[in-house]
């Protein structure tokens, strides 16, 4: 597609299990006329790029990638591919609602100039997803890496809204995500040691309070009732944290 309004950006790693009920849910809510769909598959280790090639075949705006590389790179592998004025992340182990396409065409219309992130999706303006650089070559706090860059610009909405139902292991999400069973024990202790580099690539901006600049930025759009996503958790000493983290990989 040369001049689509949307292009939803994304990247997939070992995710079969959630695959083809992501896209159906996706395809199923959004006009294929108005979207490319560009997918950054990480080498999966499972049937993902069979899904994908097959689905790639009855839909000629779909655009499937393959490199080795964090969760961020891949994102912005995918905006360099991508045509469209506004990019929409979103994520394969995620089944969107319909909900998400009145998300999507409120943000368009209403907050065009900004970059609003929801719960499991985000519409960005091309222009300002370019000016604040992107996203940063990470696997943890890739995405508030990224908002917070483009806070500084005074682009920044947070609408605490579920966009659709996440199919992962309940426990397993953001930085608890090297414990998923996708993984076996080896590229758990690897996705540990990355999380910890990320984490630290991430500190730049512990000069804010991320909390504040949340609640200060939500929005509301009358989509549904408002729920709890960022919450503070304890912080306890590095080695102590770690330890306990290599001891959990030894226990999975």
């Amino acid at each position: 597609m040369n001049n689509p309004k949307l292009s939803v950006c994304t990247t997939n790693y070992n995710c079969d299990h959630a695959l083809k009920r992501h896209l159906d849910s996706l395809y199923s809510i959004l006009d294929e006329n108005e979207f490319e769909y560009i997918v950054v598959d990480g080498k999966s280790k499972d049937n993902s790029m069979e899904i994908l090639g097959e689905y790639q075949k009855n839909h000629n705006n779909m655009i499937v990638l393959s490199d080795k590389c964090s969760i961020g790179r891949g994102r912005q592998i995918a905006f360099e591919k991508s045509n469209g004025k506004y990019i929409v992340v979103v994520d394969t182990d995620t089944v969107y609602l319909p909900r998400c396409k009145d998300f999507i065409k409120i943000c368009l219309e209403k907050f065009s100039d900004f970059a609003v992130q929801a719960i499991y999706c985000g519409v960005y303006p091309k222009e300002v997803w370019k000016e604040s650089g992107g996203r940063r070559n990470m696997n943890v706090k890739e995405d508030v890496d990224a908002w917070m860059r483009i806070w500084e610009l005074g682009k920044m909405k947070f609408y605490p809204v579920s966009m659709g139902r996440n199919i992962k292991e309940v426990d397993r999400t953001a930085s608890m995500d090297y414990l998923s069973v996708r993984y076996g024990k080896t590229e758990k202790f690897l996705r540990l040691f990355m999380r910890e580099i990320d984490l630290l690539k991430a500190r730049w901006y512990n000069k804010y309070d991320f909390f504040k600049v949340y609640r200060n930025n939500i929005i509301d759009m009358g989509l549904g009732q408002h729920e709890r996503w960022f919450f503070e958790v304890p912080k306890r000493p590095w080695p102590v944290k770690v330890t306990r983290d290599v001891i959990r990989i030894l226990k999975s």
